[in-house]
């Protein structure tokens, strides 16, 4: 039971998206992709465990791709939630009805917003209440702003409250909310890019290069001396998992930073977990081209 709720609960997320594709055929899609990126993985690098994070990192895109582009959706539509309330606003204060309201705003070009709300005025129109239809419309948003807003309004309108200046008060709210939004997310651009860039490129480059650098002077060296082929197993071992550990503790600091919430940008591991991976054996053949190493460790 509890998997065929996290299922209708992606497929909900996927609905919202707007794709054309059935959910069953993008999840089909996402299987095939991940299978010719795991050959293609096994064929440049031959290495089993970048070929398994391959297979399910790219597997992970079938939560990652309707999540983001849900928030994204939602992102739009808070952004555009103040302009919409004080339109509706300024058609109450000329003598319009609420329902003329709502339908002006779904005529108009607020994006999604508009959208979702032409799709409720149908509900409207077959004769549900206005009360039913705005919360409806706020829950299908996927909005936690739109939802406040909506229940702020039905209370308002069973009050018996001029909604036109309740609106224009939640709209000020609701941009002074947005702002403070928009002054985290510039404010964290700078932390949140080092840590991209520091977990996901340089660090898997300079320990994939100096594995290289590694593997040539003891090859030499043991060559030298007459001594056993050089294994540095157990070095590239401990390197990778500390890549991987490094990975993970960036993502999940990322979404502390950007959200305030870890587990939101858990999903995204395995993707991060691959980058790094790809980027340590393309520092490890770029080194081995630029020394012109041709010796091979154990």
């Amino acid at each position: 039971m509890a998997a065929q709720s996290q299922y209708d609960k992606l497929r909900r997320y996927y609905d919202a998206t707007g794709l054309k594709l059935s959910f069953p055929a993008f999840i089909a899609v996402i299987f095939i992709l991940s299978v010719t990126v795991s050959g293609m993985l096994f064929v440049f690098f031959a290495e089993m465990l970048t070929v398994f994070i391959g297979f399910i990192a790219i597997l992970s895109l079938a939560v990652v791709v309707p999540i983001s582009i849900r928030s994204g959706r939602i992102e739009n539509i808070e952004s555009n939630l103040p302009d919409a309330l004080k339109h509706m606003a300024a058609i109450l204060r000329a003598g319009g009805t609420t329902e003329d309201a709502l339908e002006e705003v779904g005529n108009s070009d607020y994006g999604p917003l508009s959208s979702d709300i032409r799709q409720g005025l149908l509900a409207l129109k077959e004769g549900k209440p206005f009360d039913e239809v705005l919360q409806n419309i706020a829950i299908q948003t996927g909005s936690a702003l739109f939802r406040r807003t909506s229940t702020i309004i039905v209370d308002a309108k069973r009050a018996g409250a001029g909604l036109a200046d309740v609106m224009d008060a939640i709209a000020d709210d609701a941009r002074d909310m947005i702002r403070i939004q928009r002054e985290r997310a510039s404010r964290t651009t700078m932390p949140v890019m080092f840590l991209y860039v520091s977990s996901l490129a340089l660090a898997p480059f300079i320990f994939g290069f100096t594995l290289t650098i590694v593997c040539f002077i003891g090859s030499g060296m043991t060559s030298a001396l007459g001594g056993s082929a050089l294994s540095i197993t157990p070095l590239k071992t401990l390197v990778i998992l500390f890549i991987v550990i490094q990975a993970v503790i960036a993502t999940l600091a990322i979404g502390i930073i950007k959200e305030g919430r870890p587990v939101k940008y858990l999903p995204r591991v395995p993707f991060m977990i691959l980058i790094a991976l790809i980027v340590f054996n393309v520092g490890g053949i770029l080194g081995n081209i630029l020394i012109g190493n041709t010796a091979t460790c154990a």
